[in-house]
């Protein structure tokens, strides 16, 4: 399995706060992305954000970056924001890599 962050940005004007369309995807959505997510075989770690700066950062794990890239794009989340799926190694990976240089 393969650890992906997803970066998502969206402009103040469509932001679910300031917004009531995006805002009704949010809810109608939002809490069922996990599951959703599930069902294809990818795990959200973690999900966070930053209110005003209208930005994203989420962790998944899955097998295949294609697969993240296809249900990303196809989710609520890309109708408002700009993503870009990074792959990812932990902080202890990279010291582990170091060690053998």
């Amino acid at each position: 399995m393969g650890l992906y962050g997803i970066y998502g940005s969206h402009p103040t004007e469509k932001c679910p706060w300031n917004n009531a369309e995006p805002r009704k995807e949010l809810l109608e959505h939002g809490l069922k992305i996990v599951e959703e997510a599930s069902k294809v075989n990818i795990k959200i770690i973690n999900q966070y954000h930053s209110a005003l700066e209208h930005t994203f950062l989420w962790v998944v794990e899955a097998n295949d970056a294609h697969l993240v890239q296809s249900f990303f794009t196809t989710s609520y989340l890309s109708k408002i924001n700009a993503l870009k799926i990074v792959p990812l190694i932990t902080y202890s990976d990279v010291i582990e890599h170091c060690k053998k240089l």
